[in-house]
C-alpha cells in the first residue's frame, strides 16, 4: 500500500465501521457521546485548526495552543501544521488552478474529499507555516497525528465497548469529517454571497449551524483572519463564542474582529478592501 493509502487507513476505517451499526445494541446514551465528542473534535478543527493555527485570528498561552492542536488530531484530518498549510494555500489561490480543494475548478466530489488523494499534498511546503515549525511539539505532534486519534478511540472502547468505539468515536469522526469537508465543497456551490469576494464562497445556512460558524463561509473569505464568521445577529457562531469564552477565563487575547461597517452585512465592500486584515480587538 502507498504512503497516501496508509495515512488515510484510519480514516477509511472509521467510514467502514459505520457498518457495523445494525450488529450493536442502541442506547440513548450513544446520542450523548456523539453529542460531546463531536462538539470537542469540531472545536478542535473550528477554534484550533482553522481559525488559530490557519489564520491566527486571536492569541493563547503555548499550552493551550498544544491542547488545541490534539483536539483537531482526534478528528484524523492529520496534522495542524499539514491543516494549516494547505487552508493557508486555499485562501491564497481560492478556486483558481492552485487551490488544493476548489470544487469550482475540479468538480464537487474533488473539492469534497478526492484531492485527499491526490499525491501531490504528501509533502506540503512547510515554508507556509514558517511561524507555526518554531514550536518543536507542533512539529513532533504533526509528525504522529494519529497518537491522539488512537488515544481517544481507546478511551472510548475501554468506557463503552464496540458501542462506545462505533457510535461514540467513529460516528463522531465521520460527522465531523463530512461537515469539515462540505464547507469545502458545498460552501464554495450552494447558498447566498453577501459579498463580492472573487471566488465562490458562499454563507450556507445549514453549514452555519451544522459547522459552529465555519459555514458562513462568504463572510470568512471577506475577513479571512477574523475570530468571528456569524457577522449578523441570526448567523449563529459557536466557535466564536467558545473563543470569547477563552477570553472571560484569561486564555486567549487579541482577538481579531471583522473591519468595520461589515456586522450589518449591508452593501459591498471597496473591492480594495477584499480580505484586508480585520481590526485587533482591545
Amino acid at each position: 500500500m502507498t504512503r497516501i493509502g496508509l495515512s488515510l487507513l484510519p480514516l477509511i476505517s472509521v467510514h467502514l465501521a459505520l457498518f457495523a451499526i445494525p450488529f450493536i445494541e442502541f442506547s440513548w446514551w450513544y446520542l450523548l457521546w456523539v453529542l460531546v465528542l463531536t462538539r470537542f473534535m469540531g472545536l478542535g478543527i473550528t477554534v484550533g485548526f482553522h481559525r488559530y493555527f490557519s489564520h491566527r485570528s486571536f492569541k493563547t498561552p503555548r499550552l493551550i495552543q498544544f491542547c488545541l492542536a490534539v483536539a483537531g488530531c482526534t478528528a484524523l484530518q492529520k496534522g495542524p501544521l499539514w491543516w494549516a498549510i494547505h487552508h493557508r494555500l486555499h485562501h491564497r489561490h481560492s478556486d483558481e488552478p492552485g487551490d488544493p480543494h476548489s470544487p469550482v475548478v475540479d468538480g464537487f466530489f474533488y473539492g469534497h474529499m478526492g484531492w485527499l488523494f491526490a499525491r501531490d499534498l504528501m509533502h506540503p511546503d512547510e515554508k507556509v507555516v514558517h511561524d507555526l515549525v518554531k514550536y518543536p511539539e507542533l512539529v513532533w505532534l504533526d509528525r504522529f497525528w494519529m497518537l491522539p486519534a488512537f488515544l481517544l478511540a481507546g478511551a472510548c472502547f475501554a468506557v463503552g465497548d464496540w458501542g462506545g468505539l462505533v457510535y461514540g468515536y467513529c460516528l463522531s469522526v465521520v460527522l465531523v469529517f463530512q461537515i469539515t469537508f462540505a464547507v469545502n465543497s458545498i460552501g464554495h456551490m450552494f447558498g447566498p454571497q453577501r459579498f463580492e469576494t472573487g471566488e465562490g464562497s458562499r454563507n450556507n445556512p445549514v453549514l452555519g449551524y451544522l459547522a459552529m460558524g465555519d459555514g458562513w463561509h462568504n463572510n470568512h473569505h471577506r475577513a479571512p483572519t477574523s475570530a468571528r464568521h456569524g457577522f449578523a445577529w441570526y448567523e449563529f457562531d459557536m466557535s466564536y463564542m467558545f473563543i470569547r469564552t477563552m477570553k472571560l477565563v484569561g486564555l486567549a487575547w487579541d482577538i481579531k474582529q471583522p473591519p468595520p461597517g461589515l456586522m450589518a452585512g449591508k452593501g459591498k465592500p471597496d473591492p480594495d478592501q477584499i480580505g484586508a486584515e480585520p481590526i485587533t480587538a482591545a
